[in-house]
């Protein structure tokens, strides 16, 4: 039988690791267990072992070596396993914060995000608005066309709220046909501004030959009166509703 060295029969990676760490832990300890190594046979293919190692009273090491080929691809498959299983938890998250019809956010998780923008602006002073906007007489929509139809003009609205939003700015659908935008980083003004502009470019595009129209209410944050998610939304609602009460098809903007 031809007599081998021991590091003649790990990879180079192994020799290291054994003469850095192996070695220097058996001068403390009398024992080393489950480490894993690369051993390479005689037709230099590279085999995954496991040793463990102990120190006799003889003072000599003896090593007990496991192949563990099968253990490696449990390993690999458990990991591939996990990252499925985090995929797939990304993927119901995203179910759970979304509207299936627009694929815009949903109204719970809107509801979290204006109280993170209330956090921020209480460390970092600025304002953020809220605009509140439902289509005007959607349900004769529904009852002439079909809901077919109906369904058609919720995205198309939903495509036009979504057109050249800013990237920390968030598009929810809230109800039936209510839609609410979270606008970060803007003053009553310009809120107004971007509402009439939304408002108008709805009027004046169809879908299916059928021309449909908006009310907006419009809510700015306040930094001298704080106020939460939910009394934030029930301003932008009240301002909503004044404008179908008053005509439709008008952006009101909501009063302290």
């Amino acid at each position: 039988m031809t007599n081998l060295s021991l590091s003649s029969c790990f990879s180079k990676a192994s020799n290291i690791f054994i003469d850095s760490y192996i070695y220097p832990l058996l001068l403390i300890e009398t024992a080393v267990q489950e480490i894993q190594l690369s051993w390479v046979n005689q037709q230099k293919k590279v085999i995954p072992v496991v040793v463990n190692i102990r120190i006799g009273e003889d003072g000599k090491s003896y090593w007990s070596i496991y192949e563990c080929t099968n253990r490696d691809k449990l390993h690999s498959e458990l990991i591939k396993m996990k990252e499925k299983l985090e995929e797939q938890s990304k993927e119901l998250y995203q179910l759970a914060i979304t509207d299936p019809l627009t694929g815009l956010m949903n109204r719970r998780e809107l509801q979290k995000q204006i109280t993170r923008a209330i956090n921020h602006i209480s460390r970092n002073p600025s304002t953020f608005a809220l605009l509140s906007i439902d289509i005007d007489f959607f349900k004769r929509v529904n009852d002439t066309h079909g809901h077919q139809v109906g369904d058609k003009a919720l995205i198309h609205l939903a495509n036009i709220l979504k057109e050249d939003r800013r990237s920390n700015d968030i598009v929810a659908r809230v109800g039936g046909e209510e839609f609410v935008l979270l606008l970060s980083d803007i003053n009553e003004e310009d809120a107004y501004k971007l509402a009439e502009s939304l408002r108008k470019k709805v009027k004046q595009e169809s879908v299916n030959d059928i021309y449909i129209t908006i009310s907006i209410g419009v809510v700015v944050s306040n930094e001298d009166e704080k106020r939460s998610a939910d009394e934030l939304l029930k301003l932008s609602d009240d301002a909503l509703y004044s404008s179908k009460n008053t005509g439709r098809n008008k952006t009101t903007v909501a009063q302290y």
